[in-house]
Formats: C-alpha cells, sequence, structure tokens
C-alpha cells in the first residue's frame, strides 16, 4: 500500500479539488453512522460520493484506544469502492493508510488557507502515524525551519525524533511538555486519542496571535478557554460537525464559521492576520477517502498489483 500511496502534491491536488466539488453541490455525504462501545471506542460505517471525479464508496474505520495496551492498532479500516454508474463494488483497500494520509492533506489544506504568510515553526501533539503523516505532507507544503514534536510516552518522541531526523534536514525538537509544541509556534497540530470529554490540556494565552492550529482529534486537546480565543473557527464539514453536538460530541467548542470548502471555493490563500488566531476542527470526512482510494485502486488495476477476487 505504501509504494502505491500519492505523493503530497497529488493527495493536496485531490483533496483540493474534492472541496471544489463539495462546494458546487456536486457531492454526497450522510453523517457518519456507527456503533460505540465506550467514549473512545466505535465503529463506523462512512459513505460518499463525489460525481465530478467518479469516485463512491464506504469506510468502515473501527477506532479503540486500548488497543495500545494489547499491542495491536488504534485505528482499522477498510474501503469498498463502488462504480458510480452500475453501483458495482470494484475494489476493496485497506484504509488505514489511506485515513493517515487524507488526514493529513486536509489539515495542510485547512493551513493553506488559513494559515498566514511566512510560517517556519510546526508544533505537533501526537507522534503516532498521524504524526508523521502529518510531519510528511506539511513539510511539503511550507518552509519549515523547525518541528516541535510531544506525546505522553517519551519513547514515542524519542522514536518520532529519530525517525523523522533521517527523513529530513528540518530541526526536529522533542518537547517535554505540551505548552512547549504550542507556545512560538506559527502552525500547531493536536493528533491525540479522541477522549469524551475532552481533557483539555491546552489551556488559555498558549496560542500566539497570528497561529493557525488545527485539531483532528475533535478538540479532544483543547481546553473551552483557549478555544474561545479563536478569531476564527472552520471544519472540514459543517453538516458533520452540527450532527456531533447533537450526539453528545464536540461539547464546548464554539460555532463554527466556515467550511473548509467555502475557504477552497473562494481561492485565497495564505489569508492568516498576524493579530488573529486562527482554528480548523477536522473530523475525518469519507469524501476524501474514496477519492484517495480511487487513486489508488486505479494505479494497481492498471499495474495488476493486489488480489483479484472470483465473482
Amino acid at each position: 500500500m505504501s509504494a502505491l500511496l500519492p505523493s503530497p502534491a497529488e493527495l493536496l491536488g485531490d483533496i483540493e479539488a474534492m472541496f471544489e466539488h463539495k462546494a458546487r453541490g456536486h457531492t454526497e455525504m450522510p453523517p457518519k453512522l456507527g456503533v460505540h462501545f465506550d467514549d473512545a471506542s466505535f465503529i463506523h460505517a462512512m459513505p460518499a460520493s463525489v460525481q465530478g471525479m467518479e469516485a463512491a464508496g464506504v469506510k468502515w474505520v473501527a477506532a479503540f484506544p486500548t488497543n495500545v495496551q494489547r499491542g495491536l492498532p488504534q485505528v482499522d479500516a477498510l474501503i469498498i469502492l463502488n462504480d458510480p454508474e452500475t453501483g458495482i463494488p470494484y475494489a476493496i483497500v485497506d484504509g488505514v493508510e489511506i485515513t493517515a494520509a487524507r488526514t493529513a492533506a486536509v489539515s495542510a489544506l485547512s493551513a493553506r488557507y488559513l494559515a498566514r504568510e511566512g510560517v517556519e515553526s510546526f508544533g505537533i501533539l501526537g507522534c503516532g502515524v498521524q504524526g508523521r503523516s502529518h510531519v510528511r505532507v506539511f513539510r511539503e507544503e511550507f518552509e519549515l525551519r523547525r518541528i516541535v514534536a510531544y506525546d505522553v510516552s517519551s519513547e514515542a518522541v524519542y522514536r518520532f525524533t529519530a525517525e523523522m531526523t533521517e527523513e529530513s534536514d528540518i530541526e526536529i525538537v522533542p518537547a517535554s511538555t505540551p505548552r512547549d509544541a504550542v507556545v512560538d509556534c506559527d502552525l500547531v497540530v493536536t493528533a491525540g486519542p479522541i477522549t469524551s470529554p475532552p481533557h483539555g490540556t491546552i489551556r488559555e494565552d498558549w496560542v500566539s496571535p497570528g497561529t493557525c492550529a488545527i485539531s483532528i482529534d475533535y478538540g479532544s486537546y483543547w481546553h473551552a478557554e483557549a478555544m474561545e480565543q479563536m478569531d476564527v473557527l472552520c471544519t472540514d464539514d459543517v453538516r458533520q460537525f452540527v450532527s456531533h453536538q447533537e450526539n453528545g460530541h464536540l461539547m464546548g467548542m464554539p460555532d463554527i464559521d466556515l467550511d473548509l470548502a467555502d475557504l477552497v471555493q473562494a481561492g485565497k490563500t495564505r489569508t492568516g492576520n498576524p493579530k488573529k488566531r486562527a482554528f480548523a476542527c477536522n473530523l475525518g470526512i469519507a469524501l476524501a477517502d474514496v477519492v484517495v482510494a480511487k487513486r489508488i485502486a486505479m494505479h494497481a488495476i492498471e499495474d495488476g498489483i493486489g488480489i483479484r477476487l472470483p465473482r
């Protein structure tokens, strides 16, 4: 699967095109439907269709944070793609690496539109799969000089720092506290486990004016007082955000100002203000999954990669 993943530039191109179709109403995606086993463990069905890109299918994803103690991945997923003309399934794709890649691409796209000019430093809280994926995409989108990494596990920070240092010449600084990965950073991404209620580690005044912050942990890292200081709030899908709030999640989050599709449609990048704080709470949308999965499936079919199942 790794060999078939699109490059960061291809990922961002596909994801941006998808949001352009979303802005024009050429997509369909109901809110996630799922079953829940406790406050943090769930299995979700995520169907979606992007008519303009001929991508349609469903992701079946499970997230169980306690799998860490079992030596198992916290997130696992499969994506089934359907022919949009006949409805017949034509590919089953491992969704784990796609989830990591598309999530990072949506974050980078959010920052492309919300961050100000001249950002150089990037704070990442969560040094797992998503942390690595985000660094790989963000260093292609921005001319980063310094990355500050924090995780509740010091061992995870050590492995992350060593691996990311080997991959690039950007300075990777291990943070001993979560505050160190937030203050004085131009970009901040929280990629820790989703908790309910949020643990709210990031406090008021940690985020400086001019910073673009992105949450892929349903706001778990963010205290309500820190959220209240944000001047602009965006999400990858307003309808899904509202649905989650109606089901008791994302409590304490301020009202959302913009859908990412609105920013993409406006077409004005690097619109961040040095005096204001911008925040994106991205929930992860199936539209991105099916678009990336389709590109991978097409490459696999063309190159004869994978197993052809009998009908």
